[in-house]
């Protein structure tokens, strides 16, 4: 494999290519649940023996687990960012950085954060937004623990939904006109 480096990276991206097309579906045929795929049939999809398959990943919920990994990574990367950076709340800019993040994992985010998803995944989405939520709209209220907690899980609660729903079922949405629809109704 590291003779080759840019074979390895073609027979891994196609090998994910081949999970993804099966479980998220391929526009002709709905996805199937992780528990449902095998190995057998990615490699057959993708062309290569089980061999190859385990060359790359332990087992299919590895190759879910990685897919999840990079596609989090944009958003830890997003949030780092913004919690580095001091200043006043601005939601509109906030909020368009976490919808920009999804839409550019979109492929992915609608659905892991759709109806069939991932609920590990959602709750690691949650877990990387919370300082942000914690700072911005939470904190300086004078709240206890328990109604400083409380409020918080409302509004990732929220947050994760409205981004799930628009990524999954109106992509055409701009960025702008989500988030104008969301400040002007709940903030």
């Amino acid at each position: 494999m590291r003779k080759q480096p840019e074979v390895t990276e073609r027979t891994r991206a196609a090998l994910r290519e081949a999970f993804w097309g099966l479980y998220a579906g391929d526009g002709t045929t709905p996805g199937l649940p992780v528990e449902r795929i095998s190995v057998r049939a990615i490699t057959d999809r993708a062309g290569f023996n089980r061999a190859t398959f385990y060359l790359y990943f332990h087992d299919v919920y590895e190759l879910l687990g990685q897919i999840e990994d990079e596609a989090l990574s944009d958003a830890r990367d997003v949030v780092d960012g913004m919690m580095r950076s001091p200043g006043e709340l601005d939601f509109s800019t906030h909020m368009v950085l976490i919808a920009e993040c999804a839409a550019r994992s979109s492929r992915y985010f609608a659905k892991l954060m759709g109806e069939t998803g991932d609920p590990a995944f959602s709750a690691e989405l949650k877990r990387i937004v919370r300082p942000l939520v914690e700072r911005y709209l939470v904190g300086g209220r004078g709240l206890d623990d328990a109604g400083a907690d409380l409020l918080c899980e409302f509004y990732l609660s929220g947050i994760m939904a409205i981004v799930g729903r628009w990524i999954s079922r109106y992509p055409e949405m701009p960025i702008a006109k989500l988030i104008g629809l969301v400040a002007r109704s709940v903030l």
